[in-house]
């Protein structure tokens, strides 16, 4: 018979029940927002329910972008050294000499036989010289030798190293030169070479036609000039004083000379014949008279060549500052009573003394020996550097 349960006293629960106590219960939400399944949250990934996946190392991205860049980089410079411009065999800077005329050798610029420096590279052009006009130290122009037969089609401009010694732009103040056949051959010499070289004042580049006139006008210092012909059609003038000091040409106002000689003396020595009233330099040679504004001259010196136009002028009279010739209204003369006939027995002698005979009257430059009233004797010389000259004086 069966007997009534007792309601105090629960039924037994199933084992899954006993052993999951919690289901049934009200579980929280996750916090990736999804609501829980009916029955509890299953395990990660149950049921279709999306998790994020554990993210994967991407060293594999970055071989291959490195990959790519390196192959690229030795993709472009093979094409560079398949296609770059083979090296100038003469570059600018580059020194060279020419052995063999036309021909450049490349030196270091510090080899002796680098007598030129390249300074310009131009394209070829007719005439060749044409090409380097543009550089004003370059004296000259030769075509860059190709090679493998082809034709040049560039032209090298060269200048003068300090290394050249007979290149007269590659010459300097204080140098000094051994000059030959009026400046046709011009060597740099040591300047106590015996030849007695003459020193340089300035080197010139002359670009206007002709190209040789107002010679030094730059360095009027200078008292000889010398030219040589350069590219297109340029020259290069080389401005000298001497070095020897006995020569005429460093002859100044009061020196004296050998007539004879043509050489300078000290004023007390017996060949002293001249003395030194002028000294100037001219574009060309000066017409005569050259010296009409000199009081008492007589002579003159003058030295150029057919090279340039610049032409040194010296001006002397009598080295005997006594004579006649200088003779100016107010002086006294005297011809030591020999009634000399010629003027050149007479000179100038201070009025105070005794042997004073005449006093000038009237001087002029002509020998037309025209005198005013009163004249008791003249003086007359004939023209020469100067117009002539007539001394008129009357007897004391």
């Amino acid at each position: 018979m069966l007997e009534p349960s007792d309601p105090a006293t629960p039924e037994a629960s199933p084992p899954e029940a006993q052993a999951n106590p919690g289901w049934g219960q009200p579980v929280a939400p996750e916090s990736n927002g999804y609501p829980p399944p009916p029955g509890g949250v299953p395990p990660d990934g149950a049921a279709g329910i999306p998790v994020p996946a554990p993210r994967k190392r991407r060293w594999w991205v970055w071989f291959v972008v490195l990959t790519v860049v390196i192959v690229g980089a030795a993709a472009g410079l093979f094409g560079w050294v398949l296609t770059r411009p083979d090296p100038v065999a003469f570059p600018v800077g580059a020194c060279v000499s020419l052995e063999v005329p036309g021909k450049p050798v490349v030196y270091g610029c510090g080899d002796g036989k680098s007598l030129f420096s390249i300074v310009g590279r131009e394209d070829l052009v007719f005439p060749v010289d044409g090409a380097c006009a543009k550089y004003p130290d370059a004296t000259r122009a030769v075509t860059d030798p190709a090679g493998n037969g082809e034709k040049s089609g560039t032209i090298l401009c060269l200048a003068p190293t300090r290394f050249n010694t007979t290149d007269p732009g590659a010459l300097r103040a204080e140098d000094c030169v051994d000059v030959k056949n009026a400046g046709e051959t011009m060597t740099r010499v040591d300047c106590a070479a015996p030849s007695s070289p003459a020193k340089v004042v300035g080197v010139e580049l002359h670009t206007k036609l002709p190209v040789t006139d107002q010679a030094c006008k730059q360095h009027p210092a200078a008292r000889m000039a010398f030219a040589q012909s350069s590219l297109g059609g340029r020259a290069i003038v080389v401005c000298t004083n001497d070095i020897d000091a006995s020569s005429m040409g460093t002859a100044k106002l009061g020196d004296c000379g050998d007539r004879n000689t043509m050489k300078k003396v000290a004023c007390t020595d017996p060949n002293a014949s001249q003395r030194v009233l002028s000294v100037r330099t001219a574009f060309g040679k000066p017409a005569h008279p050259e010296c009409p504004d000199d009081l008492g001259a007589n002579s003159v010196f003058t030295r150029g060549n057919d090279k340039t136009d610049l032409v040194l002028v010296v001006c002397m009279g009598p080295a005997d500052l006594s004579d006649s010739r200088y003779a100016v209204v107010g002086n006294c003369v005297t011809d030591n009573n020999v009634r000399a006939t010629s003027a050149s027995a007479t000179h100038r002698i201070d009025c105070a003394d005794p042997r004073a005979q005449y006093e000038v009257t009237d001087r002029h430059d002509s020998d037309d020996n025209a005198c005013p009233s009163g004249t008791a004797v003249s003086l007359t010389y004939g023209p020469g550097t100067t117009t002539g000259l007539t001394i008129c004086m009357r007897r004391r």
